[in-house]
Protein backbone atom coordinates (compact mmCIF):
# COMPACT_ATOMS: atom_id res chain seq x y z
CA UNK A 1 0.00 0.00 0.00
CA UNK A 2 1.33 3.42 -0.94
CA UNK A 3 2.01 6.21 1.52
CA UNK A 4 -0.81 8.27 0.01
CA UNK A 5 -3.27 5.38 0.43
CA UNK A 6 -2.16 4.78 4.02
CA UNK A 7 -2.45 8.46 4.92
CA UNK A 8 -5.88 8.70 3.29
CA UNK A 9 -6.99 5.54 5.07
CA UNK A 10 -5.74 6.80 8.44
CA UNK A 11 -7.42 10.22 8.12
CA UNK A 12 -10.70 8.70 6.97
CA UNK A 13 -10.57 6.21 9.84
CA UNK A 14 -10.00 9.00 12.37
CA UNK A 15 -12.78 11.18 10.95
CA UNK A 16 -15.14 8.20 10.70
CA UNK A 17 -14.41 7.16 14.28
CA UNK A 18 -14.91 10.75 15.45
CA UNK A 19 -18.26 11.02 13.65
CA UNK A 20 -19.36 7.68 15.07
CA UNK A 21 -18.31 8.77 18.58
CA UNK A 22 -20.16 12.09 18.21
CA UNK A 23 -23.23 10.23 16.98
CA UNK A 24 -23.14 7.80 19.91
CA UNK A 25 -22.57 10.58 22.45
CA UNK A 26 -25.27 12.82 20.94
CA UNK A 27 -27.81 10.01 20.81
CA UNK A 28 -26.87 8.93 24.31
CA UNK A 29 -27.29 12.43 25.71
CA UNK A 30 -30.51 12.90 23.78
CA UNK A 31 -31.85 9.59 25.09
CA UNK A 32 -30.80 10.45 28.64
CA UNK A 33 -32.54 13.84 28.43
CA UNK A 34 -35.65 12.24 26.97
CA UNK A 35 -35.67 9.51 29.63
CA UNK A 36 -35.35 12.13 32.35
CA UNK A 37 -38.25 14.11 30.89
CA UNK A 38 -40.44 11.01 30.62
CA UNK A 39 -39.61 10.02 34.18
CA UNK A 40 -40.70 13.47 35.34
CA UNK A 41 -43.98 13.15 33.44
CA UNK A 42 -44.57 9.66 34.83
CA UNK A 43 -43.77 10.83 38.35
CA UNK A 44 -46.08 13.83 38.05
CA UNK A 45 -48.88 11.61 36.76
CA UNK A 46 -48.43 9.16 39.62
CA UNK A 47 -48.29 11.96 42.20
CA UNK A 48 -51.42 13.56 40.73
CA UNK A 49 -53.23 10.23 40.85
CA UNK A 50 -52.17 9.67 44.44
CA UNK A 51 -53.25 13.17 45.43
CA UNK A 52 -56.63 12.52 43.79
CA UNK A 53 -56.96 9.29 45.77
CA UNK A 54 -56.11 11.11 48.97
CA UNK A 55 -58.64 13.82 48.20
CA UNK A 56 -61.29 11.19 47.50
CA UNK A 57 -60.51 9.48 50.78
CA UNK A 58 -60.87 12.72 52.72
CA UNK A 59 -64.08 13.52 50.89
CA UNK A 60 -65.43 10.05 51.66
CA UNK A 61 -64.68 10.43 55.33
CA UNK A 62 -66.51 13.69 55.36
CA UNK A 63 -69.46 12.43 53.38
CA UNK A 64 -69.89 9.14 55.22
CA UNK A 65 -70.58 10.67 58.63
CA UNK A 66 -71.96 7.52 60.33
CA UNK A 67 -69.81 7.61 63.42
CA UNK A 68 -72.61 8.91 65.75
CA UNK A 69 -75.63 7.08 64.30
CA UNK A 70 -76.99 4.66 66.95
CA UNK A 71 -79.57 3.32 64.49
CA UNK A 72 -76.83 2.45 62.00
CA UNK A 73 -74.86 0.67 64.72
CA UNK A 74 -77.91 -1.32 65.80
CA UNK A 75 -78.85 -2.29 62.23
CA UNK A 76 -75.31 -3.37 61.45
CA UNK A 77 -75.16 -5.50 64.57
CA UNK A 78 -78.41 -7.20 63.58
CA UNK A 79 -77.44 -7.51 59.90
CA UNK A 80 -80.67 -5.74 58.96
CA UNK A 81 -80.73 -4.57 55.30
CA UNK A 82 -82.89 -1.66 56.48
CA UNK A 83 -79.62 -0.15 57.56
CA UNK A 84 -79.37 1.22 54.00
CA UNK A 85 -82.52 3.27 54.54
CA UNK A 86 -81.13 4.53 57.83
CA UNK A 87 -77.74 5.24 56.27
CA UNK A 88 -79.28 7.01 53.27
CA UNK A 89 -80.23 9.82 55.59
CA UNK A 90 -76.64 10.05 56.86
CA UNK A 91 -74.49 9.39 53.80
CA UNK A 92 -73.92 12.15 51.32
CA UNK A 93 -72.78 10.41 48.13
CA UNK A 94 -71.66 13.54 46.34
CA UNK A 95 -69.36 12.41 43.50
CA UNK A 96 -69.69 8.74 44.44
CA UNK A 97 -71.89 6.43 42.39
CA UNK A 98 -72.85 3.93 45.09
CA UNK A 99 -72.26 2.83 48.63
CA UNK A 100 -72.46 -0.57 50.31
CA UNK A 101 -72.39 -1.64 53.96
CA UNK A 102 -70.76 -4.61 55.58
CA UNK A 103 -70.98 -5.84 59.16
CA UNK A 104 -68.21 -7.54 61.11
CA UNK A 105 -70.77 -10.13 62.15
CA UNK A 106 -72.72 -10.88 58.96
CA UNK A 107 -70.53 -9.57 56.18
CA UNK A 108 -71.80 -7.59 53.20
CA UNK A 109 -75.45 -6.54 53.37
CA UNK A 110 -77.43 -6.53 50.13
CA UNK A 111 -79.37 -3.24 49.73
CA UNK A 112 -83.17 -3.27 49.31
CA UNK A 113 -84.55 -2.44 45.87
CA UNK A 114 -85.92 0.90 47.02
CA UNK A 115 -82.74 2.08 48.73
CA UNK A 116 -80.64 4.97 47.56
CA UNK A 117 -77.44 2.92 47.66
CA UNK A 118 -76.83 3.30 43.92
CA UNK A 119 -78.00 0.09 42.39
CA UNK A 120 -76.26 -1.38 39.34
CA UNK A 121 -77.53 -3.93 36.86
CA UNK A 122 -77.93 -7.47 38.09
CA UNK A 123 -74.71 -8.79 36.52
CA UNK A 124 -72.66 -5.96 37.99
CA UNK A 125 -74.36 -6.42 41.39
CA UNK A 126 -73.37 -10.09 41.42
CA UNK A 127 -69.74 -9.38 40.60
CA UNK A 128 -69.61 -6.45 42.97
CA UNK A 129 -71.01 -8.40 45.94
CA UNK A 130 -68.59 -11.23 45.27
CA UNK A 131 -65.54 -8.95 45.33
CA UNK A 132 -66.77 -6.83 48.25
CA UNK A 133 -67.58 -9.95 50.26
CA UNK A 134 -63.96 -11.03 49.86
CA UNK A 135 -62.82 -7.69 51.24
CA UNK A 136 -65.42 -7.76 54.02
CA UNK A 137 -64.10 -11.17 55.02
CA UNK A 138 -60.88 -9.50 56.10
CA UNK A 139 -62.82 -7.12 58.41
CA UNK A 140 -62.20 -7.29 62.14
CA UNK A 141 -63.05 -5.17 65.12
CA UNK A 142 -59.47 -3.91 65.00
CA UNK A 143 -59.68 -2.49 61.46
CA UNK A 144 -59.02 1.26 61.52
CA UNK A 145 -57.42 2.13 58.17
CA UNK A 146 -59.26 3.24 55.07
CA UNK A 147 -58.60 0.83 52.23
CA UNK A 148 -58.46 1.63 48.52
CA UNK A 149 -59.33 -0.78 45.77
CA UNK A 150 -60.61 -1.04 42.22
CA UNK A 151 -63.51 -3.18 41.06
CA UNK A 152 -63.44 -4.40 37.48
CA UNK A 153 -67.04 -5.23 36.56
CA UNK A 154 -67.23 -7.11 33.30
CA UNK A 155 -70.87 -8.15 32.84
CA UNK A 156 -72.03 -10.21 29.93
CA UNK A 157 -74.55 -8.49 27.71
CA UNK A 158 -74.80 -5.07 26.17
CA UNK A 159 -73.13 -3.27 29.03
CA UNK A 160 -69.42 -2.67 28.61
CA UNK A 161 -66.86 -3.37 31.37
CA UNK A 162 -66.61 -0.66 33.98
CA UNK A 163 -63.96 0.22 36.51
CA UNK A 164 -64.86 1.58 39.91
CA UNK A 165 -62.59 3.02 42.51
CA UNK A 166 -63.80 1.85 45.93
CA UNK A 167 -62.94 3.25 49.35
CA UNK A 168 -63.56 0.99 52.35
CA UNK A 169 -64.04 3.20 55.46
CA UNK A 170 -64.36 1.54 58.88
CA UNK A 171 -67.52 2.38 60.91
CA UNK A 172 -66.36 2.74 64.49
CA UNK A 173 -68.43 2.55 67.72
CA UNK A 174 -66.21 3.96 70.32
CA UNK A 175 -62.99 1.85 69.98
CA UNK A 176 -64.58 -1.00 68.07
CA UNK A 177 -65.07 -1.35 64.35
CA UNK A 178 -68.68 -2.36 63.67
CA UNK A 179 -68.44 -2.60 59.90
CA UNK A 180 -67.40 -1.01 56.66
CA UNK A 181 -68.93 1.42 54.25
CA UNK A 182 -67.82 1.00 50.63
CA UNK A 183 -67.98 4.15 48.52
CA UNK A 184 -67.63 3.52 44.79
CA UNK A 185 -66.96 5.89 41.92
CA UNK A 186 -66.56 5.03 38.25
CA UNK A 187 -63.05 5.78 36.95
CA UNK A 188 -62.62 7.66 33.70
CA UNK A 189 -59.06 7.79 32.40
CA UNK A 190 -57.95 10.53 30.01
CA UNK A 191 -54.65 11.44 28.40
CA UNK A 192 -52.72 13.57 30.86
CA UNK A 193 -50.10 15.17 28.59
CA UNK A 194 -50.06 16.26 24.97
CA UNK A 195 -52.69 15.35 22.46
CA UNK A 196 -53.38 12.78 19.79
CA UNK A 197 -50.70 10.22 19.13
CA UNK A 198 -48.23 12.15 21.33
CA UNK A 199 -50.42 11.96 24.46
CA UNK A 200 -49.43 10.25 27.68
CA UNK A 201 -51.93 7.38 27.82
CA UNK A 202 -52.87 5.99 31.28
CA UNK A 203 -54.41 2.57 31.89
CA UNK A 204 -55.48 0.72 35.04
CA UNK A 205 -55.21 -3.03 35.18
CA UNK A 206 -57.51 -4.79 37.65
CA UNK A 207 -58.62 -8.41 37.74
CA UNK A 208 -56.91 -9.13 34.37
CA UNK A 209 -58.86 -6.33 32.69
CA UNK A 210 -57.25 -3.20 31.31
CA UNK A 211 -59.22 0.03 31.40
CA UNK A 212 -58.40 3.23 29.58
CA UNK A 213 -59.21 5.33 26.55
CA UNK A 214 -57.40 4.88 23.24
CA UNK A 215 -55.00 2.26 21.92
CA UNK A 216 -57.28 -0.76 22.27
CA UNK A 217 -54.55 -2.93 20.70
CA UNK A 218 -52.31 -2.14 23.66
CA UNK A 219 -54.49 -3.86 26.27
CA UNK A 220 -53.47 -7.49 25.65
CA UNK A 221 -49.84 -6.37 25.35
CA UNK A 222 -50.09 -4.57 28.67
CA UNK A 223 -51.23 -7.74 30.39
CA UNK A 224 -48.13 -9.50 29.09
CA UNK A 225 -45.86 -6.63 30.10
CA UNK A 226 -47.25 -6.74 33.67
CA UNK A 227 -46.02 -10.30 33.94
CA UNK A 228 -42.51 -9.05 33.13
CA UNK A 229 -41.75 -5.89 35.14
CA UNK A 230 -38.50 -5.38 33.18
CA UNK A 231 -40.48 -4.45 30.05
CA UNK A 232 -39.67 -0.85 29.18
CA UNK A 233 -40.93 -0.51 25.60
CA UNK A 234 -44.10 -1.80 23.94
CA UNK A 235 -44.78 -1.80 20.22
CA UNK A 236 -48.42 -1.13 19.41
CA UNK A 237 -49.61 -0.92 15.80
CA UNK A 238 -46.03 -0.41 14.66
CA UNK A 239 -45.35 2.39 17.18
CA UNK A 240 -43.12 2.19 20.22
CA UNK A 241 -44.22 3.35 23.68
CA UNK A 242 -42.36 3.73 26.94
CA UNK A 243 -44.05 1.81 29.76
CA UNK A 244 -44.24 2.57 33.46
CA UNK A 245 -46.06 0.58 36.13
CA UNK A 246 -47.22 1.75 39.55
CA UNK A 247 -49.13 -0.39 42.07
CA UNK A 248 -52.03 1.70 43.37
CA UNK A 249 -53.09 -0.24 46.46
CA UNK A 250 -50.15 -2.02 48.07
CA UNK A 251 -51.20 -4.01 51.16
CA UNK A 252 -54.89 -3.60 50.42
CA UNK A 253 -57.35 -6.52 50.76
CA UNK A 254 -58.70 -5.51 47.37
CA UNK A 255 -57.25 -7.24 44.32
CA UNK A 256 -54.05 -5.48 43.21
CA UNK A 257 -54.57 -2.69 40.69
CA UNK A 258 -51.79 -1.20 38.63
CA UNK A 259 -51.56 2.18 36.96
CA UNK A 260 -49.82 1.67 33.62
CA UNK A 261 -48.70 4.69 31.60
CA UNK A 262 -47.65 4.67 27.97
CA UNK A 263 -45.60 7.49 26.56
CA UNK A 264 -45.31 7.52 22.74
CA UNK A 265 -41.74 7.37 21.37
CA UNK A 266 -42.66 8.29 17.79
CA UNK A 267 -41.64 11.93 18.03
CA UNK A 268 -38.48 11.10 19.95
CA UNK A 269 -37.51 8.43 17.42
CA UNK A 270 -38.10 10.88 14.61
CA UNK A 271 -35.86 13.37 16.39
CA UNK A 272 -33.23 10.66 16.87
CA UNK A 273 -33.35 9.77 13.19
CA UNK A 274 -33.18 13.43 12.23
CA UNK A 275 -30.20 13.87 14.58
CA UNK A 276 -28.52 10.80 13.13
CA UNK A 277 -29.08 12.05 9.59
CA UNK A 278 -27.70 15.49 10.47
CA UNK A 279 -24.64 14.00 12.13
CA UNK A 280 -24.15 11.57 9.25
CA UNK A 281 -24.54 14.42 6.77
CA UNK A 282 -21.96 16.47 8.63
CA UNK A 283 -19.78 13.35 8.86
CA UNK A 284 -19.99 12.71 5.12
CA UNK A 285 -19.08 16.32 4.39
CA UNK A 286 -16.21 16.02 6.89
CA UNK A 287 -15.10 12.76 5.31
CA UNK A 288 -15.13 14.27 1.83
CA UNK A 289 -13.27 17.34 3.03
CA UNK A 290 -10.77 15.18 4.92
CA UNK A 291 -10.33 12.95 1.87
CA UNK A 292 -9.66 15.97 -0.33
CA UNK A 293 -7.21 17.46 2.18
CA UNK A 294 -5.57 14.07 2.73
CA UNK A 295 -5.21 13.58 -1.01
CA UNK A 296 -3.67 17.04 -1.39
CA UNK A 297 -1.35 16.69 1.60
CA UNK A 298 -0.45 13.14 0.61
CA UNK A 299 0.51 14.39 -2.82
CA UNK A 300 2.55 17.17 -1.24
CA UNK A 301 4.30 14.57 0.92
CA UNK A 302 4.57 11.72 -1.57
CA UNK A 303 6.00 13.74 -4.47
CA UNK A 304 9.17 14.72 -2.59
CA UNK A 305 9.46 11.14 -1.33
CA UNK A 306 9.13 9.78 -4.88
CA UNK A 307 11.73 12.30 -6.04
CA UNK A 308 14.02 11.23 -3.22
CA UNK A 309 13.57 7.52 -4.07
CA UNK A 310 14.29 8.22 -7.74
CA UNK A 311 17.36 10.25 -6.80
CA UNK A 312 18.71 7.51 -4.50
CA UNK A 313 18.24 4.96 -7.28
CA UNK A 314 20.17 7.24 -9.61
CA UNK A 315 22.97 7.52 -7.05
CA UNK A 316 22.99 3.76 -6.65
CA UNK A 317 23.32 3.52 -10.43
CA UNK A 318 26.40 5.75 -10.31
CA UNK A 319 24.88 9.14 -11.18
CA UNK A 320 26.37 11.41 -8.54
CA UNK A 321 25.35 14.56 -10.42
CA UNK A 322 21.66 14.17 -9.49
CA UNK A 323 20.25 16.98 -7.33
CA UNK A 324 16.91 17.51 -5.61
CA UNK A 325 15.10 20.84 -6.07
CA UNK A 326 14.27 23.24 -3.28
CA UNK A 327 10.78 22.94 -1.77
CA UNK A 328 8.50 25.21 0.23
CA UNK A 329 8.02 22.57 2.93
CA UNK A 330 10.69 23.27 5.53
CA UNK A 331 11.28 19.65 6.53
CA UNK A 332 11.60 18.44 2.94
CA UNK A 333 13.74 21.45 2.11
CA UNK A 334 16.18 20.41 4.85
CA UNK A 335 16.05 16.79 3.66
CA UNK A 336 16.71 17.76 0.03
CA UNK A 337 19.56 20.03 1.08
CA UNK A 338 21.10 17.20 3.13
CA UNK A 339 20.73 14.81 0.19
CA UNK A 340 22.38 17.29 -2.17
CA UNK A 341 25.25 17.80 0.28
CA UNK A 342 25.62 14.04 0.54
CA UNK A 343 25.77 13.52 -3.25
CA UNK A 344 28.24 16.40 -3.60
CA UNK A 345 30.40 14.75 -0.94
CA UNK A 346 30.10 11.38 -2.67
CA UNK A 347 30.98 12.94 -6.02
CA UNK A 348 34.01 14.65 -4.49
CA UNK A 349 35.03 11.42 -2.81
CA UNK A 350 34.61 9.56 -6.08
CA UNK A 351 36.81 12.13 -7.85
CA UNK A 352 39.41 11.78 -5.11
CA UNK A 353 39.19 8.01 -5.43
CA UNK A 354 39.55 8.18 -9.19
CA UNK A 355 42.56 10.48 -8.94
CA UNK A 356 44.03 8.35 -6.18
CA UNK A 357 43.53 5.20 -8.22
CA UNK A 358 45.34 6.87 -11.08
CA UNK A 359 48.37 7.87 -9.04
CA UNK A 360 48.62 4.76 -6.89
CA UNK A 361 47.69 1.11 -6.91
CA UNK A 362 43.99 0.20 -6.52
CA UNK A 363 44.62 -1.93 -3.42
CA UNK A 364 46.57 0.86 -1.78
CA UNK A 365 43.92 3.38 -2.78
CA UNK A 366 41.15 1.30 -1.15
CA UNK A 367 43.09 0.90 2.08
CA UNK A 368 44.06 4.56 2.13
CA UNK A 369 40.39 5.54 1.65
CA UNK A 370 39.35 3.23 4.50
CA UNK A 371 42.06 4.60 6.79
CA UNK A 372 43.86 1.26 7.20
CA UNK A 373 47.18 2.68 6.02
CA UNK A 374 48.61 5.43 8.19
CA UNK A 375 51.63 7.64 7.76
CA UNK A 376 54.68 5.56 8.73
CA UNK A 377 55.79 2.02 7.97
CA UNK A 378 55.84 -1.56 9.13
CA UNK A 379 58.23 -4.47 8.60
CA UNK A 380 56.94 -6.92 5.98
CA UNK A 381 58.22 -9.95 4.04
CA UNK A 382 57.65 -9.12 0.39
CA UNK A 383 58.83 -9.72 -3.15
CA UNK A 384 59.82 -6.72 -5.28
CA UNK A 385 59.73 -6.65 -9.06
CA UNK A 386 61.47 -4.10 -11.23
CA UNK A 387 60.79 -3.95 -14.98
CA UNK A 388 62.78 -1.74 -17.34
CA UNK A 389 62.82 -1.16 -21.12
CA UNK A 390 66.10 -2.01 -22.79
CA UNK A 391 67.41 0.70 -25.10
CA UNK A 392 64.88 3.25 -23.95
CA UNK A 393 67.24 6.24 -24.26
CA UNK A 394 68.22 5.38 -27.81
CA UNK A 395 64.62 4.80 -28.70
CA UNK A 396 63.54 8.28 -27.66
CA UNK A 397 66.24 10.14 -29.52
CA UNK A 398 64.73 12.02 -32.43
CA UNK A 399 61.17 10.88 -31.78
CA UNK A 400 58.12 13.00 -31.13
CA UNK A 401 57.53 13.11 -27.33
CA UNK A 402 53.80 12.55 -27.88
CA UNK A 403 54.57 9.35 -29.78
CA UNK A 404 56.92 8.22 -27.06
CA UNK A 405 54.30 8.86 -24.39
CA UNK A 406 51.67 6.98 -26.40
CA UNK A 407 53.99 3.97 -26.74
CA UNK A 408 54.82 4.09 -23.02
CA UNK A 409 51.15 4.34 -22.02
CA UNK A 410 50.29 1.33 -24.16
CA UNK A 411 53.24 -0.53 -22.68
CA UNK A 412 52.45 0.39 -19.08
CA UNK A 413 48.72 -0.31 -19.54
CA UNK A 414 49.36 -3.87 -20.69
CA UNK A 415 51.85 -4.54 -17.88
CA UNK A 416 49.51 -3.05 -15.29
CA UNK A 417 46.74 -5.50 -16.23
CA UNK A 418 49.18 -8.37 -15.75
CA UNK A 419 50.25 -7.01 -12.36
CA UNK A 420 46.65 -6.79 -11.17
CA UNK A 421 45.94 -10.37 -12.22
CA UNK A 422 48.77 -11.58 -9.97
CA UNK A 423 47.80 -9.36 -7.00
CA UNK A 424 50.76 -7.05 -7.29
CA UNK A 425 50.86 -3.46 -6.09
CA UNK A 426 52.44 -0.88 -8.40
CA UNK A 427 54.23 1.58 -6.16
CA UNK A 428 56.08 3.61 -8.79
CA UNK A 429 56.29 4.48 -12.46
CA UNK A 430 59.72 6.01 -13.15
CA UNK A 431 60.10 6.86 -16.84
CA UNK A 432 60.30 3.51 -18.60
CA UNK A 433 60.60 1.52 -15.35
CA UNK A 434 57.88 0.15 -13.08
CA UNK A 435 58.23 -1.05 -9.50
CA UNK A 436 55.81 -3.70 -8.17
CA UNK A 437 55.43 -5.12 -4.65
CA UNK A 438 53.91 -8.49 -3.76
CA UNK A 439 52.91 -9.10 -0.09
CA UNK A 440 52.14 -5.52 0.94
CA UNK A 441 49.85 -4.06 2.02
CA UNK A 442 48.18 -7.52 1.88
CA UNK A 443 50.13 -10.78 2.10
CA UNK A 444 48.82 -13.85 0.26
CA UNK A 445 51.30 -16.51 1.37
CA UNK A 446 52.69 -17.21 -2.13
CA UNK A 447 53.87 -13.72 -2.94
CA UNK A 448 57.27 -14.82 -4.36
CA UNK A 449 55.55 -17.25 -6.76
CA UNK A 450 53.07 -14.55 -7.80
CA UNK A 451 55.93 -12.12 -8.47
CA UNK A 452 57.83 -14.59 -10.73
CA UNK A 453 54.71 -15.68 -12.63
CA UNK A 454 53.77 -12.02 -13.07
CA UNK A 455 57.24 -11.28 -14.50
CA UNK A 456 57.01 -14.22 -16.91
CA UNK A 457 53.56 -13.10 -18.12
CA UNK A 458 54.81 -9.50 -18.49
CA UNK A 459 57.41 -10.81 -20.98
CA UNK A 460 54.63 -12.59 -22.90
CA UNK A 461 52.49 -9.45 -22.89
CA UNK A 462 55.38 -7.40 -24.27
CA UNK A 463 56.05 -9.95 -27.02
CA UNK A 464 52.36 -9.80 -27.96
CA UNK A 465 52.54 -6.00 -28.21
CA UNK A 466 55.72 -6.19 -30.31
CA UNK A 467 53.88 -8.12 -33.04
CA UNK A 468 51.71 -5.08 -33.85
CA UNK A 469 53.86 -2.23 -32.54
CA UNK A 470 55.76 0.09 -34.94
CA UNK A 471 58.52 0.13 -32.32
CA UNK A 472 59.26 -3.28 -30.77
CA UNK A 473 60.57 -3.07 -27.22
CA UNK A 474 62.57 -5.38 -25.07
CA UNK A 475 62.22 -5.52 -21.28
CA UNK A 476 64.28 -6.95 -18.48
CA UNK A 477 62.89 -7.87 -15.06
CA UNK A 478 64.51 -8.38 -11.69
CA UNK A 479 62.82 -9.96 -8.65
CA UNK A 480 64.12 -10.01 -5.07
CA UNK A 481 62.42 -11.17 -1.86
CA UNK A 482 63.01 -10.44 1.81
CA UNK A 483 62.27 -8.02 4.64
CA UNK A 484 61.40 -4.40 3.91
CA UNK A 485 59.64 -1.48 5.55
CA UNK A 486 56.30 -0.84 3.84
CA UNK A 487 54.09 2.19 4.35
CA UNK A 488 53.28 5.79 3.47
CA UNK A 489 56.39 7.90 3.22
CA UNK A 490 56.18 11.66 2.98
CA UNK A 491 54.18 14.33 4.89
CA UNK A 492 50.66 14.50 6.31
CA UNK A 493 49.32 16.24 3.21
CA UNK A 494 51.46 14.43 0.63
CA UNK A 495 52.69 10.83 0.92
CA UNK A 496 53.40 7.82 -1.30
CA UNK A 497 52.95 4.19 -0.46
CA UNK A 498 56.20 2.31 -1.10
CA UNK A 499 58.70 -0.12 0.35
CA UNK A 500 62.28 0.59 1.31
CA UNK A 501 65.17 -1.64 2.24
CA UNK A 502 68.10 -3.63 0.89
CA UNK A 503 65.78 -6.04 -1.02
CA UNK A 504 64.42 -3.10 -3.02
CA UNK A 505 67.91 -2.12 -4.14
CA UNK A 506 68.73 -5.74 -4.94
CA UNK A 507 65.65 -6.06 -7.17
CA UNK A 508 66.66 -2.88 -8.99
CA UNK A 509 70.22 -4.22 -9.50
CA UNK A 510 68.97 -7.57 -10.78
CA UNK A 511 66.70 -5.74 -13.24
CA UNK A 512 69.69 -3.83 -14.54
CA UNK A 513 71.64 -7.01 -15.30
CA UNK A 514 68.69 -8.83 -16.90
CA UNK A 515 68.80 -8.86 -20.66
CA UNK A 516 65.87 -8.16 -22.94
CA UNK A 517 63.31 -10.91 -22.42
CA UNK A 518 64.95 -12.17 -19.22
CA UNK A 519 63.74 -12.52 -15.61
CA UNK A 520 66.51 -12.65 -12.99
CA UNK A 521 65.71 -13.52 -9.34
CA UNK A 522 67.75 -13.67 -6.12
CA UNK A 523 68.56 -16.63 -3.90
CA UNK A 524 65.65 -15.91 -1.47
CA UNK A 525 63.13 -15.88 -4.27
CA UNK A 526 64.52 -19.13 -5.72
CA UNK A 527 63.95 -20.83 -2.36
CA UNK A 528 60.35 -19.56 -2.10
CA UNK A 529 59.00 -20.68 -5.51
CA UNK A 530 57.64 -24.16 -6.33
CA UNK A 531 59.33 -26.65 -8.71
CA UNK A 532 56.92 -25.67 -11.50
CA UNK A 533 59.05 -22.57 -11.93
CA UNK A 534 62.32 -23.67 -13.57
CA UNK A 535 65.41 -21.63 -12.82
CA UNK A 536 69.00 -21.68 -14.02
CA UNK A 537 71.86 -20.20 -12.00
CA UNK A 538 73.89 -17.50 -13.64
CA UNK A 539 77.44 -18.66 -14.48
CA UNK A 540 79.10 -16.48 -11.92
CA UNK A 541 78.02 -14.57 -8.80
CA UNK A 542 77.17 -10.97 -9.58
CA UNK A 543 79.20 -8.05 -8.37
CA UNK A 544 76.45 -5.56 -7.68
CA UNK A 545 76.93 -1.98 -6.51
CA UNK A 546 76.15 -1.67 -2.82
CA UNK A 547 76.44 -5.39 -2.14
CA UNK A 548 79.71 -6.85 -0.82
CA UNK A 549 80.99 -10.07 -2.31
CA UNK A 550 79.29 -11.95 -5.09
CA UNK A 551 75.49 -12.21 -5.29
CA UNK A 552 73.96 -15.44 -6.46
CA UNK A 553 71.28 -14.92 -9.07
CA UNK A 554 69.06 -17.15 -11.22
CA UNK A 555 67.43 -16.80 -14.61
CA UNK A 556 63.84 -18.07 -15.10
CA UNK A 557 63.93 -20.56 -17.95
CA UNK A 558 60.37 -21.89 -17.99
CA UNK A 559 57.16 -21.95 -16.01
CA UNK A 560 54.53 -24.66 -16.14
CA UNK A 561 50.98 -24.22 -15.03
Amino acid sequence: MTFRARLLQAILAVVGATVAAVLVVAQGQNSASFDAMVEVIFRQQTENFQRDQQAQTEAARFQAGLGDSVRVFAALEEGDPEVYNVASNEVRLGNFDFFRLASTASGLLHPPEDSRAGMQNAAFETQMEKQLNEVAGTLSSETTETQLGFLALNAEGPASPQLFRVLALPIRKFDTTMGLIFLGQEVKLHALAGAGEHALVPFIEASRLVFGEGLPAARPLLLKSLEDPSTKVLTVDGRDYRVQQHLLNPGSPFPPATLVSLFPLTEFQQQQRALMLRVLGIGIVALLAAAALAFAFAGQLSRPIHDLVAATRAVRGGDLAVRLPETAVREFGALNASFNEMTEGLALKERYHSVLSMVTDAQVAEQLMSGKIQLGGEAREVSILFCDIRGYTAMTVGRDPAEVIAILNQHMGALTQVVYRWHGVITQFAGDAVMVVFGAPTARGNDAENAVRCAWEMLAARESLNRDSPLPLGIGIGVASGPVVAGCIGAENRADYTVVGERVNLAARLCSVAGAGEVVVDETTRGAVPPSIQLAALPEPLNLKGFAGGTLAYRVTDITI
